[in-house]
């Protein structure tokens, strides 16, 4: 996978840093559809992903765990909240009103799994930008996006004149450099090691910095955009 040089993404950021603070480490990453990428895991076909916690996953995946055997969160690489995003006026209905709100969810967002509010009416979209797209227009009423990293609060929204996120985060997951079965085995010092190493980076600082920079780029184009006639 050729790398680019200048901002190559966060995760590829965080990992280059690492391959440069840990001896002996040398990592070459492999761009592949999520499905694949968990297949190739599962027959050591690649070494290490970063993913979510899940209980089937954990069958071929190597997570962090405490001496105990639970899930140890504080070697996690990231956490993310989310929230119900919208304008001013839907801010305020969700405080005062019970009435029904339509969201535009990215179809696959597995999040939105934890909207169990009986007045909330989904609506799929092809993408995370269509969704804030469509709320920025009032054809929906809101949708659900990042509002947290690790414990930080996340002030880009594309069109963040009008768009504003209703805290606390109704969900929250943990991201995990997670390792094949195989290389852990064979590993095992190396990868504890990277898991020390990843959960005293900065990631959150990071990541806003590359959510600030992407979401400026789409209000500056939806600015320059000429108005139709």
């Amino acid at each position: 996978m050729n790398v680019p040089k200048v901002r190559p993404g966060v995760s590829i950021e965080v990992l280059q840093t690492m391959s440069r603070e840990i001896d002996g480490l040398h990592i070459e990453f492999v761009r592949e559809p999520w499905q694949r990428c968990l297949h190739d895991l599962k027959r050591n076909k690649v070494n290490a992903v970063i993913a979510s916690y899940r209980q089937e996953r954990a069958e071929f995946m190597v997570f962090p765990t405490t001496e105990t055997g639970e899930l140890d969160t504080l070697l996690a690489l990231n956490q993310f909240g989310r929230c119900l995003v919208g304008d001013s006026q839907f801010m305020d209905e969700l405080k005062t009103t019970k009435r029904s709100f339509n969201l535009a969810i990215p179809r696959g967002y597995s999040s939105a799994n934890s909207l169990d509010d009986k007045r909330y009416v989904k609506v799929d979209t092809l993408s995370q930008l269509d969704a804030f797209d469509l709320v920025n227009k009032r054809v929906v009423d809101g949708t659900i996006g990042l509002c947290m990293i690790n414990g930080k609060a996340v002030k880009a929204f594309p069109y963040a004149k009008n768009l504003h996120a209703f805290y606390p985060p109704f969900d929250t997951s943990f991201g995990f450099l997670t390792y094949s079965k195989l290389f852990y085995q064979n590993n095992e010092a190396l990868a504890k090691q990277l898991w020390q190493q990843l959960a005293k980076f900065p990631f959150a600082d990071v990541y806003m910095e590359y959510l600030a920079s992407e979401h400026q780029q789409i209000d500056s184009h939806v600015t320059d955009k000429p108005s139709s006639k």
